[in-house]
């Protein structure tokens, strides 16, 4: 008889993988980890990982679309007369009000990341990403072209406001993220 499991194969969990990664980054550092060891510990194949992550900083990047995600969604909720700063604002502090199930691994991500800086090249398309998504829910709310250079200069600040607003919180915060993301934008930002 054969040792081989008869049926369907197992699904692998991408967060699941992820977040073993990041404890082992955080437990050894980022650049004394390989995709092996990441692998072994998961209890899949080398490839797998490869599949899912095919790159050791897709591991600690990878929750940052989701995060994109939820400002594009809180953009698009908001009522349309509320003007381009307000409204990215709020997105950004409703994106970090993220689920108490994911706050520990959202922690690992961003310290993995503030103690590495050769990851910030791997982020800087997720940068840009974020960027561009209030770039447009600014121009669309205030009535602006969307290469505007005060539209640009603004959003580019709100990103980075709110990323590192999200780092302090990561390193030092015992308040909810989201409360740290509006205070760091100005304070008046309410999650409604």
């Amino acid at each position: 008889m054969s040792d081989t499991p008869i049926g369907r194969p197992r699904t692998i969990a991408p967060h699941r993988i992820a977040a073993v990664a990041l404890e082992l980054f955080t437990a050894r550092d980022f650049d004394a980890v390989s995709m092996d060891d990441v692998a072994t510990a998961a209890g899949v194949s080398r490839r797998s990982v490869f599949r899912l992550f095919p790159t050791k900083g897709s591991l600690v990047w990878g929750g940052f679309d989701e995060f994109i995600d939820r400002v594009g969604t809180a953009l698009r909720v908001l009522p349309a007369d509320v003007d381009g700063d307000t409204a990215v604002c709020a997105a950004l502090v409703e994106a970090s009000a993220f689920p108490s199930d994911d706050q520990d691994v959202t922690r690992r991500r961003l310290l993995v990341i503030d103690r590495n800086p050769s990851l910030a090249s791997e982020g800087a398309a997720q940068h840009s990403a974020l960027t561009q998504v209030l770039r447009e829910g600014i121009a669309d709310r205030d009535g602006t072209d969307h290469e505007d250079l005060g539209v640009t200069v603004r959003a580019a600040a709100r990103a980075a406001e709110a990323t590192a607003a999200l780092t302090w919180w990561a390193r030092n915060g015992t308040e909810p993220p989201e409360a740290v993301v509006a205070r760091a934008l100005g304070g008046s930002v309410s999650r409604d």
